[in-house]
């Protein structure tokens, strides 16, 4: 087997393990029956604009804001939209404009930096666990999910070296 043959086969191989895992794929796949099962996801529901402080920091009993997810929104969501004042010798600490938890259908977690002297920063976290989330919408919220993608990404990596070697 040439060289050319052999780094294609290993390109395919790659290439199945990511799609037959999921990796690549960026749309769900639901059959009928997994899309009927019923949603036992609850979510904290709350936000600053309207329910002021108490929504931005849920330690303690805030049984109030708990709200069970229905139909397809089987995502709890974090959304912050903070702040910051920069000057010539110094940056402000981002201050919180507005905080905003809920259950969803779609969730991109991330955040988005827009502006130079004032900066505007639009923040989402998502977590599919009952309750989860309580934390303030930052790139600290990273869920296990993630993490494990990530892991998942290394080891196709340490499998396609195995197997292919140069």
């Amino acid at each position: 087997m040439n060289a050319n043959v052999r780094v294609a086969t290993c390109f395919q191989f790659a290439l199945l393990i990511a799609l037959t895992s999921g990796q690549l794929m960026s749309k769900e796949h639901r059959t009928h029956a997994a899309s009927e099962r019923a949603n036992e996801l609850w979510c904290y529901q709350c936000d600053t604009m309207e329910d002021g402080e108490k929504c931005s920091n849920l330690s303690g009993n805030y049984s109030v804001f708990e709200h069970k997810c229905v139909d397809d929104k089987r995502i709890c969501m974090v959304k912050r939209v903070s702040y910051s004042t920069s000057t010539e010798n110094s940056t402000s600490m981002p201050q919180t404009w507005s905080l905003e938890r809920h259950c969803t259908n779609k969730c991109e977690p991330g955040c988005i930096v827009i502006g130079e002297r004032t900066k505007l920063y639009a923040c989402t976290a998502c977590c599919e666990k009952n309750l989860c989330n309580t934390g303030t919408g930052t790139a600290n919220d990273l869920t296990i999910k993630e993490i494990d993608l990530l892991l998942a990404f290394v080891l196709q990596l340490v499998v396609i070296v195995i197997m292919c070697p140069s």
